[in-house]
């Protein structure tokens, strides 16, 4: 069925306890007890959203972590009973500090929440880390593929970071009474604040990754325009010497001819005279092609 502890912090008047289970099918029997109504909390955890359904008596809440390890928060929250489900329940060290909150109507579900946000709010922070270090990497060593990945990964980061920010506001504006923000103000603001901020990091470091790609596409799109030059520079130069080269070979075909009447055969001076003007041709080719450039 599953482990259950039941954590207990002292308040002014005795302790306030959450009880944790890591089995959802104990988790569900306790709030089945509690409320009365068979709830399908194993839909809720396949969710690919945050959850929140509410109701005079309790407040369901599913907030999920960045990360495969334990992505599931899984909290009901009323006025006397809070369970949690979770691979990783939150440290309650932190309740410590609200001693005051605690005895106050629904006090204890709200600190509760709030611990349990904050804990979420971590796994995104170290989360954020993991991606920098990656796109450290990719500063050094670009490849489409990893850029690829690590895109995807932050916009995926930024989506879920985004709807984890808007559930703060929700929780907030909307003020449920099993969490009544307004007893942690001044806490619960500083949360909003961080994961604003955090989302500011991703966008600007989205950003960052969009402009790396855009620097190696340049740095790419200059090293194929290099190239082109340089292979229009090499058919130039062939150019060149294949028209040098066809002169003196269209001058030596003319005496390659075989017919009767050729009376330059019968000339002493023929044959020098043909060398002389063959490297003549030749030398003016040879000028001509280096004054425009193609040798």
């Amino acid at each position: 069925m599953g482990e259950v502890i039941s954590h207990g912090v002292e308040g002014n008047e005795g302790p306030a306890e959450l009880v944790t289970f890591d089995s959802l099918a104990a988790f569900s029997e306790a709030v089945e007890v509690a409320t009365g109504v068979a709830l399908d909390l194993a839909s809720v955890t396949e969710l690919s959203t945050d959850f929140v359904q509410a109701s005079d008596n309790y407040l369901l809440l599913n907030v999920k972590e960045y990360g495969v390890e334990a992505p599931d928060n899984l909290l009901f929250l009323s006025e006397d009973k809070n369970y949690a489900f979770s691979r990783k329940p939150p440290s309650l060290e932190g309740v410590k500090g609200f001693e005051d909150v605690l005895n106050k109507p629904f006090g204890k579900s709200t600190v509760f929440a709030f611990v349990t946000l904050d804990k979420v709010l971590e796994s995104y922070k170290q989360g954020l880390e993991v991606l920098l270090a990656l796109l450290r990497k990719l500063e050094d060593n670009f490849d489409s593929t990893g850029y690829r990945q690590l895109g995807l990964e932050f916009e995926r980061f930024s989506d879920r970071l985004e709807e984890f920010h808007d559930l703060l506001l929700k929780l907030q504006s909307r003020r449920y009474k099993q969490i009544e923000t307004q007893y942690i103000s001044f806490d619960y603001n500083i949360l909003i604040a961080e994961a604003s901020a955090l989302q500011g990091r991703c966008r600007r470091r989205l950003s960052t990754l969009q402009a790396l790609r855009q620097d190696y596409e340049m740095r790419a799109t200059e090293e194929l325009n290099k190239r082109i030059v340089k292979l229009n520079d090499v058919v130039k130069r062939l150019t060149a010497l294949t028209v040098i080269l066809m002169l003196p070979t269209l001058i030596a075909s003319h005496f390659g001819m075989n017919f009767i009447h050729m009376p330059e055969l019968q000339m002493a001076w023929a044959y020098p005279a043909v060398i002389i003007f063959q490297v003549i041709f030749m030398a003016i080719g040879f000028v001509v092609f280096r004054k425009i450039g193609w040798l």
